[in-house]
């Protein structure tokens, strides 16, 4: 029979020498040498590296930065870069496919939307965005608004003038200065046929080119 393991139940004072030859370790309370406990760590050191690189800019493991120090822009979620899209009709901006917080530009409004849900196919899911302090209409008009038209008459022949001034409403003011005497207002008839014409009549001789300004206004 092979002799019983000999095990030693009190400290060992070694006296300051080294133990030689150690195998390398098998059970947990084994002794081992130092290059075996240097070899083990670096190889720790090495696999710790190797599953950070794995994990890096992957699903389930952590970003990755860029040259510069910030986040790569395609490891971002969809929901933290606003996109903004020109459309030319309701339709086609509900048509888009898109996602909260992405901007829509109505070129045929000349307003901007902004989706506010998840279903960008409800019109009640889009919010015009507003700018604080801006002008939103003039006198009930929006987009671009024309408030005044202007127009010099005289020919020398002609009394009668039709001005056309395209402000859309027969609710204008009109004045009829003389250019050769620092614009003083002149009595002339004034009458408004349309919403986009008014028609001057000059009593007397018939001015001279260039005598009179119209100034046509909201």
């Amino acid at each position: 029979m092979p002799n019983p393991v000999k095990k030693i139940a009190v400290p060992i004072d070694m006296l300051g020498q080294a133990i030689r030859h150690l195998a390398n370790p098998v059970n947990g309370d084994d002794a081992a040498t130092r290059d075996y406990a240097d070899g083990q760590a670096a190889q720790a050191r090495a696999d710790a590296v190797s599953d950070i690189i794995a994990q890096r800019g992957v699903p389930d493991g952590f970003a990755s930065l860029t040259i510069d120090g910030t986040l790569d822009p395609s490891q971002l979620p969809a929901l933290a870069i606003t996109d903004t899209v020109v459309v030319a009709s309701q339709a086609a901006m509900l048509a888009l496919t898109v996602q909260r917080g992405d901007v829509a530009v109505r070129s045929d409004l000349g307003k901007s939307f902004i989706l506010a849900t998840d279903t960008p196919a409800v019109l009640g899911s889009w919010v015009e965005l507003v700018a604080s302090g801006y002008v939103l209409s003039v006198d009930g008009l929006t987009g671009v608004v024309r408030l005044s038209h202007q127009a010099t008459i005289g020919d020398g022949v002609a009394t009668l003038f039709s001005i056309a001034h395209g402000l859309g409403t027969r609710d204008v003011q009109v004045a009829i200065l003389d250019t050769a005497d620092a614009y003083a207002d002149v009595d002339c008839r004034v009458t408004r046929p349309d919403g986009n014409t008014v028609v001057v009549e000059v009593g007397g001789a018939p001015p001279v080119v260039g005598a009179y300004r119209v100034v046509v206004g909201r």
